[in-house]
């Protein structure tokens, strides 16, 4: 029976990376590395010739970054599947990053399965996005409520809090949410509750509407 691979390109100025991913990926027979790229000018040669279901892609590609190379590649294709894995945990990177129309960011000093995991959700469609990664994201978040002239002094959230907010505006169910959290429908069914009281707002589309307004999410 023909396994239907999910095509990926792996894009890193350094041979020790890619041979490393490659050789990670290689255990899953779902996963099909169809090209490689040392430069950014080759990674979006690599993508424009193979159209990849995804595409791992450094910060730095000595000729371009990969914030730049990203940008080039949702010109051609507004639905790309870019999935940053850099050693950089910088905020300023991160937030670029999202910024862009990245994905998914995983830190290079994460475990394999870390890059495995965020690879198998973001070919199912989702985002994803590392501890490591979730944690700066989370204190630029609140940092940006504290600073922000219609934040509510009152109004504190967990981290967790920010992560259900952030799911919930891109859509996924309690199940799903579930899925992505490991953790049960009905815990998402609390913090979701918890949430519409802490904040005074009537329902789930109301709770987005406040989080954007407050600078939680855009």
């Amino acid at each position: 029976m023909l396994v239907n691979k999910s095509k990926i390109i792996i894009a890193d100025d350094h041979a020790m990376i890619r041979n490393g991913v490659r050789a990670l990926l290689s255990k899953n027979k779902e996963f099909s590395v169809v090209g490689e790229a040392s430069s950014g000018s080759e990674a979006i040669q690599k993508y424009t010739e193979h159209k990849p279901d995804l595409l791992i892609l450094d910060i730095s590609m000595g000729d371009m970054t990969g914030i730049e190379v990203t940008g080039e590649i949702l010109k051609q294709d507004p639905d790309a599947n870019v999935l940053i894995l850099s050693m950089y945990d910088d905020e300023d990177y991160i937030t670029q990053c999202i910024e862009r129309g990245v994905k998914g960011y995983v830190v290079k000093n994460e475990s394999g399965n870390e890059l495995e995991n965020a690879v198998k959700t973001m070919l199912k469609g989702q985002t994803y996005f590392s501890q490591q990664v979730q944690q700066v994201i989370f204190k630029k978040y609140s940092s940006d409520v504290g600073k922000s002239k219609n934040a509510e002094p009152e109004l504190k959230l967990t981290a967790r809090e920010i992560e259900i907010i952030l799911l919930i505006s891109e859509g996924l169910t309690s199940h799903e949410m579930a899925d992505k959290l490991f953790i049960s429908p009905r815990t998402v069914e609390t913090h979701r509750a918890n949430l519409i009281k802490k904040t005074g707002v009537k329902n789930s589309v109301e709770l987005v509407r406040k989080m954007e307004k407050i600078g939680i999410i855009k």
